[in-house]
């Protein structure tokens, strides 16, 4: 017998929620924390679980997020079964009536990311597609490829603002990421940079949001998007504080957005400059020479190679880049 919940739920299902998922996917933690279920992001997107229990036992479980400001979008996580229970169409029954409902409200692409080749075969039964270049699969319900719904997603322009980063941009952000930018390296102030899945594989999407989490739990760190009047997340920055006079500033843009690059990076920089930095930094890929060239129309001098960044096959060396 299935349930259905919406955030905020009871503690206890919530306690109870987060034992069974790290029985089956062992100690490592949820891309969305317990106080997501609690209520923490409540304003900012619906998140809906749907269990089946086979009498006192939870046998199975998933979730989708659904965007408050973007509802054409969600995403897939928590798909969950018991070992003792695969193999009765459990997941199928969740994960359908997940889609179904997503599907009524006007929701046009889900997300979700599975490296588990068995789970993929199912997902692909249910029309759920590969995205090139990552292991996040789309379910687009107007029959486009994932390909084609990306395209036509950001074809429509729109009037940008930026805006400071939040639980808003969960969801959103995942067809920006899952697009194949030019750039190698989108942003290299995250713990883990983030690479364009034209140069790696991407292999996060609900966790994405987790990578910029991770980022700003720490003092002196900031992220910006750049985010259009219909709620399409186009691009993101970060800045964070090196010190007390240094602050290192890093992002990226969709291409058909590019005229809002300078604000998006000059929010960053913004905030640095008011953190108390005299002086900002950001380190480049070498061979992301149009990259290199906006942020020297920004007034950043090339410096020395800095190190270097790792995409799937190669290494590629950094070059430091200084706004006094």
């Amino acid at each position: 017998m299935s349930e259905r919940y919406e955030i905020p739920i009871q503690r206890d299902l919530a306690e109870e929620l987060f034992a069974f998922w790290k029985e089956i996917f062992g100690s490592e933690d949820p891309d969305i924390p317990i106080g997501v279920f609690l209520g923490d992001e409540v304003d900012d997107n619906r998140l809906i679980t749907y269990l089946e229990r086979d009498g006192d036992t939870l046998a199975g479980t998933c979730g989708i997020t659904i965007s408050k400001a973007e509802s054409r979008l969600a995403g897939f996580g928590e798909v969950a079964t018991l070992p003792e229970y695969r193999g009765r169409g459990i997941a199928t029954r969740l994960c359908g009536q997940a889609v179904e409902e997503f599907v009524e409200q006007g929701g046009e692409a889900v997300f979700l990311g599975t490296g588990n080749p068995e789970a993929a075969r199912i997902y692909h039964r249910l029309g759920w597609r590969r995205i090139a270049g990552s292991n996040v699969w789309a379910n687009v319900t107007t029959g486009d490829s994932p390909e084609e719904y990306l395209a036509d997603y950001y074809r429509t322009p729109g009037n940008v603002s930026i805006v400071p980063g939040d639980a808003s941009l969960r969801v959103p952000m995942i067809p920006l990421l899952l697009t194949p930018h030019d750039w190698q390296v989108l942003d290299g102030n995250l713990p883990v940079p983030m690479l364009s899945i034209r140069y790696a594989v991407q292999s996060s999407c609900m966790g994405l949001c987790r990578k910029y989490y991770d980022l700003v739990k720490h003092e002196g760190t900031a992220w910006f998007a750049a985010r259009t009047d219909d709620g399409r997340i186009v691009g993101i920055s970060t800045a964070k504080m090196i010190d007390s006079n240094s602050c290192a500033v890093d992002g990226f843009i969709h291409a058909r957005h590019g005229d809002s690059y300078d604000a998006l990076i000059g929010a960053a920089i913004e905030w640095g400059r008011f953190d108390g930095a005299s002086l900002v930094t950001s380190r480049l890929s070498v061979e992301d020479e149009d990259k290199q060239a906006a942020f020297e129309s920004l007034g950043f001098r090339k410096g020395d190679v800095d190190g270097s960044f790792e995409l799937e096959d190669r290494e590629v060396e950094a070059v430091a880049m200084t706004l006094d």
